[in-house]
């Protein structure tokens, strides 16, 4: 298997940096020169969500933690299990799924705004699962 999108940016900015994590990279500029650029908004929140990046004082330039440090290195020994990410955000939307049906079920044996206010909160989840797993695609 292929690295995901995620990983392969991750490894991209540890390689622009040498590996250190002072290092400053041009996170706009690299998404333009990977292809990547159109969704950068949902590449840099699940790179800072993981705690691989964080922000630097320049605006558009990141820097690399020492979990993200870590993370690269590992990506980098074992392309295979960086796939993996995508396994468990589709795990995750499977079992949202399911949880959605369950609140329609609710929702239509009983239709009113108690019963409906779950069945808004699941269907954010599956889309802010599939935010996450398009890029990866």
């Amino acid at each position: 298997m292929n690295m995901d999108v995620f990983h392969k940016v991750l490894t991209r900015i540890y390689e622009l940096t040498g590996g250190r994590d002072t290092q400053e990279v041009d996170f706009v500029e690299l998404l333009k020169q990977e292809g990547f650029f159109p969704s950068r908004d949902s590449i840099k929140d699940q790179l800072s969500t993981e705690g691989w990046i964080t922000d630097s004082v320049r605006p558009d330039h990141v820097r690399l933690t020492h979990w993200g440090l870590a993370e690269a290195k590992k990506a980098l020994a074992d392309p295979t299990a960086a796939s993996q990410a995508i396994d468990r955000q589709t795990s995750r939307l499977l079992a949202a799924a399911r949880d959605f049906s369950i609140v329609i079920g609710e929702f239509v044996a009983r239709p009113d705004k108690k019963t409906l206010a779950p069945v808004e909160e699941r269907l954010t989840e599956i889309e802010n699962l599939l935010t996450k797993i398009k890029p990866q695609l």
